[in-house]
């Protein structure tokens, strides 16, 4: 079906309806939900604002500034308006970077994590009244995310372990492994226990969809040491940038290869089957009680289950491929008439408040290599989804309603239709008359879209609410509240350094015939 007649047709039926009706139906209406747009806050940088966290207690907000290393706290309780009550600056060294932040449930603090480059990076326990440094504790390598749990007693962190260093005299690539780190916090806000869980190996499990031919990893890697990654890179160094594959080096047994013109930036890691270190966590969904966590690994398809009172890792739940139909050409024609295939490969999750479900927002992380002669899967289902938190047995998915609704919304991302359409990048879930909730942001569409669980095989997306700015915003991060018994969501918006918040409101909304 050809996406493009899609509005047309509406409009030929409805003036059909008209003809036949006893009443005057020039317009109508219906009830229906909004993601109604109620401020946008502008942080003064460019770029950078990437993690939000509420507290709802006191009706206040942490955003993060990666680029900046600062930490702005913010008075969320107005409508219409979001003040800067405070802005910190972390005081970080050269190669250290501010990677996410989480608001104490109900203490006057917040935790900030840094990523130290080569080495283990920390959690900085800080004092959200005037940013003092209260305690700090050293985690895993490159953390990413972090939680706490509803009481505030707990909290864990993500260690992904992405960076790839390069040895020129063995020519060999490595990684660190990826972890996740158990923190124990006293009634004051302090560290008193700290674990750090390493992830098994499982590439051999039966059903792991990760040896599929022809899917690598994008990596920035310093390979030619000179302390700096370059766009372009000489490789073969015949004193030209050719459009070409050269081999650099080997990971894991498999061969590294850079094109030229892509050059450091973009390096090619093979996804091989028996690497430990490709296990990256993501980010990190705690049950209610704090007695499990389910941690997206996006590189290798799966969701690890973690028993955070033994401090173990249970068991890895396969994401599976994700098949709907889809726009697969970038040709300025939106067609939703193609088949994708493909490996769902999460980045955001949500628990579902009752703690049944979790949801993933498929974003998509390998790329895959169009020299294969049988074409791979595709990466990224383009969909959220739906799983058991019991069983990790999959439920549902949206299908292609995500890039159906951002087509309708006139925010589809054509220019992304070879690769992951309006690309899913984080979930949260709420509960909101009776029943449960999720926005999803789409990084690609720069836009939020509400979804109804209220039948969780049949999550159904109703509304779009569009990111004001006419640059790329690019929402990361998310965070739901309540004011005044009304719902809220803020969306972190990377590349234009502001912070959105919508409101979730039912009404009639105008059909236009």
């Amino acid at each position: 079906m050809r996406t493009l007649l899609k509005k047309p047709i509406c409009l030929l039926c409805a003036l059909l309806i008209s003809a036949c009706s006893t009443q005057p139906v020039s317009e109508s209406s219906r009830p229906d939900w909004h993601l109604k747009p109620d401020c946008l806050y502008h942080s003064g940088h460019d770029k950078g604002t990437e993690i939000v966290s509420v507290q709802q207690s006191t009706l206040r907000a942490v955003l993060s500034n990666y680029k900046t290393g600062e930490a702005d706290i913010l008075d969320i309780s107005q409508s219409a308006k979001i003040s800067r009550i405070n802005r910190f600056n972390l005081g970080l060294q050269k190669d250290e970077e501010f990677t996410s932040v989480a608001f104490h449930p109900t203490l006057d603090v917040f935790a900030a994590v840094i990523d130290a480059g080569d080495e283990r990076g920390r959690v900085e326990i800080r004092s959200a009244s005037n940013g003092a440094l209260l305690d700090h504790v050293e985690v895993g390598y490159g953390p990413d995310a972090v939680v706490f749990s509803q009481d505030g007693a707990v909290m864990l962190v993500a260690n992904e372990g992405e960076a790839f260093t390069f040895d020129k005299v063995t020519g060999e690539f490595f990684s660190a492994e990826g972890s996740i780190s158990i923190i124990r916090l006293d009634q004051r806000g302090r560290i008193k226990a700290n674990a750090n869980i390493e992830l098994a190996d499982v590439m051999h499990r039966e059903g792991f969809i990760v040896a599929e031919k022809g899917h690598f990893l994008e990596r920035e890697i310093d390979w030619d040491g000179d302390g700096k990654v370059t766009k372009q890179t000489d490789f073969d160094g015949n004193g030209k940038i050719d459009n070409k594959h050269v081999k650099l080096g080997r990971f894991d047994g498999a061969d590294v290869y850079g094109n030229e013109k892509k050059g450091e930036a973009k390096i090619l890691i093979p996804m091989t089957p028996n690497s430990k270190t490709l296990l990256e966590p993501e980010y990190i969904a705690l049950s209610p009680d704090a007695k499990r966590a389910y941690v997206t690994l996006q590189e290798t398809n799966e969701v690890a289950e973690v028993d955070v009172e033994n401090r173990r890792v249970l068991g890895y739940f396969n994401m599976g491929v994700a098949e709907h139909g889809a726009d697969r050409q970038s040709d300025g024609w939106v067609q939703f008439n193609d088949n994708v295939m493909a490996l769902r490969e999460p980045d955001g999750i949500a628990l579902t408040p009752d703690g049944r479900y979790f949801l993933t927002a498929d974003e998509g992380d390998t790329d895959t290599d169009a020299e294969e002669g049988e074409e791979p899967l595709q990466s990224g289902g383009r969909t959220m989804s739906v799983f058991d938190a019991k069983t990790g047995d999959f439920v549902a998915d949206t299908g292609n309603q995500l890039d159906e609704i951002t087509f309708a919304h006139s925010v589809y991302p054509d220019r992304r239709s070879n690769k992951k359409g309006a690309e899913p990048e984080g979930v949260v879930a709420f509960e909101m008359e009776g029943h449960a909730w999720a926005v999803v942001g789409l990084e690609r569409a720069d836009a939020l879209v509400l979804i109804s669980l209220a039948n969780p095989r049949q999550p159904k997306v109703v509304a779009l609410g569009k990111i004001p700015g006419d640059e790329s915003r690019a929402p990361e991060g998310l965070a739901h509240f309540v004011r005044n018994g009304e719902h809220y969501v803020l969306s972190a918006n990377e590349m234009n350094g502001t912070l959105a918040c919508f409101k979730l409101t039912k009404g009639k909304v105008e059909i236009e015939h």
